[in-house]
């Protein structure tokens, strides 16, 4: 299983989406995929990148010595707007990043030198890259083919904590799972969920300090990409295991991730036994069947395999992984090696039916699917009985 956590400083980001006015413009001499700037008195530095549509896509923490900063950044983040925060100084400044100081050039003091190119990220502009590994500049994972498609994508909960901004007012940080990434979001204390499965209606009007981890959200931005407006809570995963207990949760599970018939009052969930709809974003949820070929099939608790739901996955399919055995929920980023069943195979050969019993316990997933093909799952392991 592949980790992929960065360490995210909620202090930094809340104070950031909450700051009115910037510092100086901190600019970087940047090559190679590395900028250089200092900053005294401080050690801690985060580095944000926005698309243009104002959405944070990138977030990065750097360390110092002596308030001088080495900052890795890929090539695709170079000329998107950038912010940078100083955790000592609790500056927040904007960040441009200047071609680099020529080798002939005296660079000034306690500035790092840039370190030896990677062959995968060289710049166009200095080296040849060969054609047949020319890929698209893209900003988002490659397992979304639209922006939109990255902007749209579920938000897994990590960790909720108070904390406040720089006028001392209460807000919360919450620390998500995002397009394959974590990072830390600062939402004000007085906005609230606006929908919510029908297992946990009663969280609509709650705040964000009422989300727990595990929760899969939806949240949304302003217009600037750096305020969140409104939240929607799609998933938390039960306490009992699903499928052995005598809760109804309806034939598709969707008392669990949909009300009113929609998923965040926005889109689609498929059904078991039914074609999917020909809407470009589809939810679906259920205990994991099998998962072979890269074809993963959930099934209800009927244990009918013929009946399932059958999902394609990429190996650039994001994949976060929740495992519910124990009181402490253990979350985090993997990819698609951490998709598996454990019901035997046995129990489909005669019938095509299994038996969900105690004897074993259960794996469920969570996937949103775009045009057909799942970009985001989220797994909820172990179930035990």
């Amino acid at each position: 299983m592949m980790k992929k956590k960065f360490t995210a400083l909620c202090l930094a980001l809340t104070t950031f989406l909450s700051a009115s006015a910037f510092a100086e413009t901190v600019t970087a001499p940047y090559e190679n995929g590395s900028a250089a700037f200092s900053r005294e008195g401080n050690t801690r530095a985060v580095i944000m990148c926005y698309d243009e549509n104002g959405r944070m896509c990138y977030s990065s923490l750097c360390k110092s010595e002596d308030g001088a900063f080495k900052a890795s950044v890929a090539p695709q983040y170079k000329d998107m707007k950038k912010k940078v925060y100083f955790v000592q100084s609790k500056e927040l400044s904007e960040l441009e990043f200047t071609d680099a100081v020529p080798s002939a050039t005296a660079k000034p003091e306690g500035t790092p030198e840039p370190s030896a190119k990677p062959e995968a990220t060289a710049k166009p502009e200095a080296t040849e890259k060969p054609e047949a590994t020319a890929k698209p500049d893209k900003s988002y994972p490659s397992i979304y083919e639209k922006a939109v498609d990255a902007i749209y994508a579920p938000a897994f909960v990590d960790e909720v904590a108070i904390s406040s901004d720089k006028e001392g007012n209460e807000m919360y940080a919450v620390t998500v799972f995002y397009c394959g990434s974590e990072m830390t979001v600062g939402i004000d204390s007085d906005v609230a969920i606006t929908s919510a499965p029908k297992e946990y209606e009663s969280m609509v009007g709650e705040t964000a300090d009422s989300l727990q981890k595990g929760d899969v959200v939806f949240l949304t931005a302003n217009i600037a990409g750096d305020e969140i407006k409104d939240i929607d809570l799609i998933f938390r995963p039960t306490a009992e295991n699903i499928a052995t207990s005598d809760k109804n949760y309806g034939d598709n599970f969707e008392n669990l991730f949909t009300s009113g018939g929609k998923v965040a009052k926005k889109w689609d969930f498929m059904k078991y036994g039914a074609k999917a709809s020909n809407e470009r974003y589809n939810y679906a949820f259920g205990i994991i069947g099998t998962y072979e070929n890269n074809l993963l099939t959930l099934i209800n608790k009927d244990g009918d395999i013929d009946n399932g739901i059958e999902i394609d996955v990429q190996k650039d399919t994001i994949v976060y992984s929740c495992d519910v055995d124990g009181r402490e929920y253990e979350t985090e980023i993997a990819d698609s090696a951490a998709i598996f069943g454990t019901i035997p195979k046995s129990e489909f050969r005669e019938t095509g039916k299994a038996t969900l019993d105690s004897t074993y316990p259960y794996n469920y997933a969570l996937v949103r699917t775009v045009d057909g093909t799942a970009t985001d799952i989220v797994l909820f392991n172990n179930y035990n009985y």
